[in-house]
């Protein structure tokens, strides 16, 4: 029987930013959104530039507060408001719930790449050489050359520094996965790399939410879509 636990869910929810050296001036990105995402779900943010597409991924990664509305996601078997818990809690959840890829690596300065991909496994308590092993096979998988793996990726080329902040998301099989354009900067061989490893997630019982501007690769992971619209009558 195919598996329909809801992973994550938002409802009711709305952001707005408030312009403060613009006079205050209130503007509405997006109001009374709901969504829900199972199990084997891998749902498509879609909509035009400014539709409130990377926002919603970062309120529902934690790192927006939305102004309305609740966004729950099954941890350790319960479900979690993260839009009411402390911040300590938001931590947990990260460390073991959500994994989040976003556009752009932050590079940390002279920390190895592979132990930048290794640090969600430790940071469960997985032992150093096991989370540098499994580090190890997802940059190899991802055609980040060997000879850079004991280099800080901050001197990496954009498409290497996706390629390792992909790796760090994946290297520990979390439930959720959160996506900002993950193959934005890759070529055709390494961008196919990727879709592979987000229909593996996906076909694992990850619950998977993403931004796919490339047309073949929506087309290639997303079980379905969330359309938003532009919301701009500012107050």
């Amino acid at each position: 029987m195919e598996d329909r636990t809801i992973l994550l869910q938002a409802t009711g929810l709305a952001k707005t930013f408030t312009l403060h050296n613009q006079g205050g001036i209130r503007l509405p990105v997006f109001d009374a959104l709901d969504m829900a995402v199972c199990a084997g779900d891998c749902l498509a943010l879609v909509g035009p530039s400014g539709a409130g597409k990377s926002s919603l991924i970062r309120c529902l990664y934690g790192n927006y507060l939305p102004q309305r509305g609740s966004i729950h996601v099954r941890h350790r078997e319960a479900l979690v408001d993260i839009a009411a818990v402390h911040p300590q809690m938001i931590v947990e959840i990260r460390r073991h719930t959500i994994g989040f890829v976003s556009q752009f690596l932050r590079a940390i300065p002279r920390v190895p790449a592979i132990d930048v991909v290794a640090e969600p496994l430790l940071a469960r308590g997985v032992d150093a050489a096991s989370a540098r092993d499994a580090a190890a096979a997802v940059l190899a998988r991802l055609n980040i050359p060997r000879r850079l793996w004991n280099l800080a990726p901050a001197t990496f080329s954009g498409g290497e520094q996706q390629r390792v902040n992909i790796a760090r998301s994946f290297v520990a099989d979390f439930p959720v996965l959160l996506l900002d354009e993950p193959t934005a900067s890759l070529d055709p061989d390494n961008r196919n790399v990727v879709i592979d490893m987000i229909v593996e997630a996906r076909d694992r019982g990850a619950g998977v939410v993403g931004i796919f501007h490339d047309v073949e690769v929506r087309r290639a992971v997303a079980t379905g879509e969330v359309r938003m619209n532009v919301e701009r009558d500012a107050a």
